[in-house]
């Protein structure tokens, strides 16, 4: 069981920190600066030499408390919640990194966490340690540097059109009978496709790991990226001049609070990728270790598949983004990333809701692993019945899918600021 606290973000000025940000260039480093840190400046120069805004520790964005931001490389973020006000629903604004993909072709990326302390600080990325456990398995991806900009082994293929056709809610035999929804859907094909070598969790020469995802090439922009038309490489929302990108940021459940607002980047398996719009890299799957925590490089949470899609807390519920794309799952997820155990690679152990609790009117939003904990106690949840692989008690007990969901956290703000915009939100 997580015992989790609370807290919120502040910059912690470390003194190799404040040593690397006056090196105006990887050509000033003494022999004090780690491996990982001259890549880090190269990084950051280049960001800066391709007409972006680095993140300057000594001179962040500034949240009020209630925010609760997590990334404070992001530069602004829009919580409108109301789609009819806000088209796109909640946004955050990233910096936009310049790679190379194996031909040699420019792509767009992003970076949200790394397995360095003094270099998350310098990025303004999120520390996540556990990221090493899945360095140089067959889950990841070695990558090179030069001159700052990043050269990946894999690419990604956006040429695809997303396309997610409901399960039978009626069906009286077969998988969609035993969830009584639209989940399991009858077909899925994402928009997004990366190669066999591709995997967002990517190693430096320096044993540096960071989360990495391509947003955009010549083939087309990330479904994430509002207003993403098929091949619209001028959409302002993908500001190569100034090299910063704005996503849509997708809600869920924590320690009995929402708002846990996240970006979805890339899957292992092709459901999720086409319901949650994100990159379908079959790679990650390779990372260790389904159902085992705090070992391995993943970090359990837990979608409902058969949820309602009305209730006072909203809806819930694969099936329910299965039947209405407009509508993102809420799942839960059992700590923040002020955690030293977090991991963005997310692994999927799906609760279902019994039919004895359908037919009881007993469904209801799932809070928190300790709620849901109390759930399967009661009989009203089960583990779904897909899912193959040890029980895990930091997910109450549910066993895992072997499906990953390359979430990176931002926020996860107090109800007082939903509908504000705070900061430099969009391009332009």
């Amino acid at each position: 069981m997580f015992i989790k606290k609370k807290t919120h973000y502040r910059p912690i000025l470390m003194v190799s920190v404040l040593l690397a940000i006056t090196a105006c260039s990887s050509n000033d480093n003494d022999d004090s600066t780690s491996p990982a840190m001259i890549d880090a400046i190269a990084l950051r120069d280049a960001l800066v030499a391709d007409g972006g805004t680095a993140f300057d520790a000594q001179n962040p964005t500034v949240y009020p408390e209630s925010y609760n931001v997590f990334m404070p490389s992001v530069t602004g973020v829009d919580l409108r919640i109301d789609r009819t006000v806000n088209a796109s629903g909640p946004t955050a604004r990233l910096p936009l990194y310049r790679g190379l993909d194996p031909s040699g072709n420019s792509v767009d990326y992003i970076i949200t966490e790394t397995s360095d302390q003094e270099v998350a600080d310098f990025l303004g990325i999120v520390y996540s340690p556990r990221m090493l456990a899945g360095a140089n398995t067959a889950g990841s991806q070695a990558v090179t540097v030069d001159n700052g900009i990043m050269n990946f082994r894999g690419t990604v293929d956006f040429g695809l059109t997303r396309s997610v056709v409901p399960g039978d809610p009626t069906a009286t035999e077969g998988p969609n009978s035993i969830t009584r929804s639209e989940f399991p859907p009858a077909a899925v094909f994402p928009g997004a496709q990366a190669d066999d070598e591709w995997s967002s969790l990517v190693v430096l020469p320096s044993g540096l790991v960071f989360n990495a995802q391509i947003m955009a090439n010549a083939t087309g922009i990330h479904d994430r990226i509002p207003d993403s038309g098929q091949d619209d490489q001028n959409n302002p929302n993908l500001d190569r001049t100034n090299r910063a990108i704005v996503l849509q940021i997708l809600d869920g459940w924590q320690d009995g609070e929402p708002y846990y607002f996240h970006l979805v980047t890339d899957a292992s398996v092709p459901d999720a990728a086409a319901i949650e719009l994100g990159v379908f890299a079959p790679r990650l799957a390779f990372l260790p270790t389904a159902g085992v925590f705090p070992d391995g490089s993943r970090l359990g949470f837990s979608p409902n598949v058969n949820g309602l899609a009305e209730s006072p807390n909203g809806p819930q519920g694969l099936n329910v983004s299965t039947s209405d794309q407009t509508i993102d799952p809420t799942n839960v997820f059992p700590i923040d990333p002020t955690d030293s155990r977090y991991s963005p690679m997310w692994d999927a152990h799906l609760s279902m809701w019994t039919s004895a609790a359908i037919d009881a009117n007993e469904r209801r939003v799932i809070t928190s692993i300790d709620d849901l904990s109390q759930l399967i106690a009661d009989g009203l949840i089960t583990d779904f019945f897909g899912n193959n692989g040890p029980e895990n008690a930091s997910i109450s007990g549910l066993m895992p899918t072997n499906a990953i969901i390359n979430c990176p956290v931002i926020l996860q703000p107090d109800e007082s600021v939903i509908g504000t915009i705070f900061g430099i939100a969009e391009n332009g």
